[in-house]
């Protein structure tokens, strides 16, 4: 019975804080308060609160309160983009890829700083913004944790927060749309801060700020994907122009290349290729220097490209016997591969009489591979290499 009341109880719990999810306008998956989500405010110090709290999936339209609050710290609307950086901000600290901008600023009855965090996105050619801040600073901690108390009373009485959550030096203020935490801390120089950070739950923007070695490779990747899609523009530019030489030479010759059934493809190495196979039949009986002859010239009337060389003969495990040659000529390269079926095994009688199973006749296989030569005055151009990491 016992044991019945402690889970009835926490059904209860949980019904409740399902209750207060819906209570607040929450909706669809933010409903889910089991979903727990942490931050940190220093080495070791973990924040638990429902994932709703910091972040949301909808796109929940900012409140009138939450509008005021971002008015009255004096900062920009988190999350928004700039083409120009707002009038009185300058550069606090760049970093490889982020931007801190701040401005001296007198807000809820303090003198202090405003600040935000940006990212020049250089493809779209604007700042684009995530957290934004007001600190004040003091010089003991009894102090900032006074302006931590008043700004907490502030809030809560001037702009309506759905519920405070409260932690050592920190509360946070849940709003649906906004994150609103406050926080007190130390700098070096051993002073102390009373910040009051605001953010888009729903609009990344350009994202948490990230400590350094991270903004590095992020950076890094990024002026990697940036080269990688240069260069497959620069390479098909290359191959588009390449192709269009080797085919009037194709034209002029009278080569007519491989006809229905090709399949045209990008080779391992960029270069513009075409594909065609076949099967024939074949049985322990069969001339395969015939065959072998006839699949050749049939490449070379096809291409242009004489081959001569004999045949390389490899040994399939599967039984298979594969003769093979390449040739080249000014415009293509060319490759050549017959399959020959494996012979019936010695002694091997056919089944006669009504009953006896019907078998497929063997057959052989053949592949025929062409690729475009770089003409004079082309060059495909260096892939860009991937940055490499000390993780």
């Amino acid at each position: 019975m016992k044991k019945l009341m402690i889970v009835a109880a926490a059904a209860a719990l949980f019904a409740g804080c399902q209750k207060e999810a819906e209570r607040f306008g929450y909706k669809g998956a933010d409903l889910q308060d089991d979903d727990k989500m942490f931050f940190t405010t220093g080495p070791g110090v973990t924040n638990w609160v429902p994932a709703r709290v910091l972040s949301v999936c909808e796109a929940y339209p900012v409140s009138a309160e939450e509008t005021a609050l971002v008015a009255a710290a004096g900062v920009i609307t988190p999350s928004e983009s700039f083409e120009k950086v707002p009038d009185g901000y300058a550069k606090s600290v760049e970093e490889p890829w982020f931007v801190t901008w701040t401005k001296e600023a007198e807000n809820f009855g303090r003198k202090g700083v405003n600040g935000f965090i940006s990212h020049f996105n250089e493809d779209k050619k604007v700042w684009e913004t995530s957290e934004t801040y007001f600190s004040s600073y003091h010089k003991d901690e009894a102090s900032a944790l006074a302006a931590l108390a008043d700004l907490r009373k502030t809030v809560g009485e001037k702009f309506s927060p759905k519920r405070f959550h409260d932690f050592d030096r920190c509360w946070v203020a849940e709003y649906l749309r906004l994150r609103v935490m406050c926080l007190v801390g130390q700098k070096g120089d051993g002073t102390w801060s009373c910040m009051l950070d605001i953010q888009d739950k729903n609009r990344p923007g350009c994202g948490q700020w990230e400590p350094v070695p991270a903004q590095e490779e992020r950076l890094a990747e990024y002026t990697y994907r940036k080269a990688f899609a240069a260069w497959k523009e620069a390479k098909k530019r290359t191959l588009d122009e390449n192709h269009a030489v080797v085919e009037k030479l194709r034209e002029k010759r009278g080569v007519p290349l491989f006809g229905e059934g090709a399949r045209a493809f990008e080779s391992e190495d960029g270069r513009l290729a075409t594909l065609a196979t076949g099967v024939f039949a074949a049985d322990a009986t069969s001339d395969r220097a015939a065959i072998w002859g006839e699949r050749v010239k049939a490449v070379e009337e096809a291409t242009g490209v004489k081959i001569s060389d004999e045949p390389a003969v490899q040994e399939l495990p599967s039984g298979y016997v594969v003769w093979g040659a390449g040739a080249s000529d000014e415009i293509y390269e060319v490759r050549i591969d017959v399959a020959f079926p494996p012979p019936a095994a010695a002694g091997e009688e056919a089944a006669e009489g009504e009953g006896a199973p019907e078998t497929e006749p063997a057959s052989g296989e053949w592949r025929a591979l062409c690729f475009e030569r770089l003409q004079p005055g082309f060059a495909l151009p260096p892939r860009p290499q991937p940055p490499k990491f000390d993780r």
